[in-house]
């Protein structure tokens, strides 16, 4: 009985990334006391760890410093109410998005050591940056603005918004569309822009030419789907859990 319910708590931590323990007390049913005996065997063999300090404590399972990295960007998109973001990360207008992209290729020149590639992340963060703004502009169905970290150490670009996502753009010039798959699928492979009645949409064509050929990997959700970019290959997966808008982190 015992070894099961920590296996239970063990499955939610894994399922929902990180958990309170008022959200797995809430879940087992069990008494709180009860339920941090459980939770304490369990950092003791290993499996999860405690992060944060009360009141704001979370249980997560072990991780490496990249994911480290991303988690904030996905809580962020994710949730359903939006965490409040840290000034740093937080660009809720163009006009900052597009001051911090201007120091990038001195950024990453210093980290990549080749300038024809720093320059190439950097049009690359702009041009997923800059969607983000012209396909929500005036429409933002929830918190306006964007996600946007560069981890220089860990050679990570995370961008997200809680936007109207791929497939509500698209739908509007394309209604023949059926899911995020399929509109995500066409966003990074087909010439068409959300942004009627203009004449543009290679975008994120060009972001995925510069990822595949440049060794970079790209992992790209919005709603129920994904795509993942890595050694030269493209795919356009089903995910379970939704985003909400755009999220995309890079490697490079």
């Amino acid at each position: 009985m015992k070894t099961e319910t920590r296996q239970k708590i063990f499955e939610f931590i894994k399922k929902q990334g990180q958990a309170t323990p008022k959200e797995i007390v809430d879940f087992i049913s069990f008494s709180p006391q009860m339920i941090f005996r459980h939770l304490a065997r369990l950092q003791n063999d290993g499996k999860i760890k405690k992060a944060g300090t009360s009141p704001f404590v979370f249980y997560h399972l072990p991780m490496d410093s990249k994911e480290w990295s991303t988690q904030e960007a996905i809580k962020w998109a994710y949730e359903q109410t939006a965490p409040e973001l840290k000034k740093d990360y937080y660009c809720q207008t163009r006009d900052i998005f597009q001051a911090r992209t201007d120091k990038l290729p001195k950024d990453f020149i210093n980290t990549t050591n080749n300038e024809q590639l720093s320059f190439l992340l950097s049009a690359v963060v702009g041009e997923i940056g800059n969607n983000s703004f012209d396909h929500n502009l005036g429409n933002w169905p929830d918190v306006p603005g964007i996600f946007f970290k560069v981890d220089l150490k860990e050679r990570l670009i995370i961008l997200a918004d809680r936007g109207q996502g791929i497939f509500q753009s698209l739908k509007k010039i394309r209604p023949s569309i059926q899911n995020h798959q399929e509109a995500l699928t066409i966003a990074f492979t087909e010439i068409i822009s959300g942004r009627t009645p203009e004449h543009r949409g290679n975008g994120l064509k060009f972001v995925r030419r510069v990822i595949e050929e440049n060794n970079i990997k790209l992992r790209f959700y919005t709603g129920d789907a994904k795509c993942v970019i890595e050694s030269k290959e493209t795919k356009f997966l089903k995910t379970d859990k939704p985003v909400n808008g755009t999220l995309a982190i890079i490697e490079f």
